[in-house]
């Protein structure tokens, strides 16, 4: 029996939210339509996934910027199809999240959440306004990879979260060489 220090290596996963997405959203229950892109870029697929995870909004209105958030999706090890997962964004009003989320290899299914009691928000000294105390996102590869849906529900001080966001987006054609 030969003893190693370390596990062995995962086998690389396909991750079909690695990519360029943009499509329109809907804010709700306002129903103010916004544009989004979206790059989600694979940095690690060994053992453990990482992606680095940009995404810029736009009004469908007037073309003025609305939202940005950064970070990173780190999706942990798993023998299964389920593996717990972290994602971390930075939003420009002084806040950033932490979620703990699973990742379902089988359904292409990214589930999330960010509680106040969990310690997943922190804010900057420039932050105002209502406090997030509680956020759900669900980010869903559909029509074999070619589409991202998402939701997000969103409570904010002490409320139970409400559907707050709603984006459908295509893949975009990779770049040539």
């Amino acid at each position: 029996k030969i003893l190693t220090p370390f596990p062995m290596a995962t086998p690389p996963r396909d991750v079909p939210l690695v990519g360029s997405w943009s499509g329109e959203g809907v804010v709700l229950p306002r129903g103010v339509k916004y544009g989004e892109r979206s790059t989600l870029t694979l940095l690690k697929n060994e053992g453990i996934v990482l992606v680095n995870w940009q995404q810029f909004t736009k009004s469908v209105e007037t073309g003025a910027g609305l939202h940005a958030e950064n970070g990173f999706l780190k999706i942990m090890p798993s023998a299964g199809e389920t593996a717990k997962a972290e994602l971390l964004l930075s939003h420009p009003f002084g806040v950033n999240e932490i979620y703990e989320c699973t990742f379902d290899f089988s359904t292409n299914v990214l589930d999330c959440v960010a509680t106040e009691e969990t310690g997943s928000f922190q804010r900057g000294a420039t932050s105002k306004g209502k406090q997030v105390t509680k956020v759900k996102r669900t980010y869903r590869v559909e029509a074999e990879g070619s589409r991202l849906v998402y939701d997000v529900y969103l409570g904010v001080d002490g409320a139970e979260p409400t559907h707050h966001l709603h984006c459908e987006m295509a893949k975009d054609a990779p770049e040539p060489p």
